[in-house]
């Protein structure tokens, strides 16, 4: 008895720990991290690949860790030399995103993030990852598709400041790809 007590405890204890929260100090350190890599050499990248899959975060908020995990396989394979291994890490990254992407609910668009919905985050990291990637992987247009998303999502007119200016940054560069002036000049006009 003592011991079906205790798993239960845990069991009760589990369910708790899966719906709280992600305060703003606890995204604020995850995603300085990340950028930290991002814009980093090959031994920060590798660390915060190794922390990031060692890290348990409560659903929703996984599948933003889900994304920087892929994004970063995926600069990963700007510090490796072999054609093999860049494209295990693309790949491995590509995937990770994807499924994040296709395990979105509802609850992401709900779920607020400093000031943002979490669908939104979602979005827009796999876009800037995927924008990145070269002509020839074929992501470009699946970065505008998320492009596109987000500025159609009614949670795009609630989103933060810094949300929507990074947006508006990557259409503008999406523009200027493209060759549409005007668009890019649209696009730049809206950031704060």
């Amino acid at each position: 008895m003592k011991t079906f007590l205790f798993l239960l405890s845990l069991l009760v204890l589990n369910i708790i720990t899966t719906a709280q929260a992600m305060d703003v100090t606890q995204f604020n350190e995850l995603n300085a991290r990340y950028l930290s890599a991002v814009n980093g050499d090959k031994n920060s990248v590798r660390k915060a690949i190794r922390y990031f899959n060692k890290l348990t975060i409560p659903a929703p908020y996984d599948s933003l860790i889900q994304t920087y995990r892929g994004s970063l396989e995926s600069v990963m394979a700007t510090h490796v030399y072999m054609p093999w291994n860049k494209m295990k890490h693309v790949e491995l990254g590509s995937d990770l995103m994807d499924d994040a992407l296709d395990e979105m609910t509802e609850i992401h668009d709900t779920t607020q993030l400093n000031g943002t919905s979490l669908s939104i985050h979602i979005r827009l990291n796999i876009a800037h990852s995927y924008f990145s990637f070269p002509d020839f992987l074929n992501r470009y247009q699946d970065s505008k598709d998320l492009i596109s998303e987000i500025l159609e999502s009614p949670q795009f007119k609630s989103a933060n400041i810094e949300i929507k200016n990074s947006t508006y940054e990557l259409a503008a560069a999406m523009a200027k790809k493209d060759g549409d002036k005007q668009k890019q000049t649209a696009f730049l006009s809206k950031i704060q």
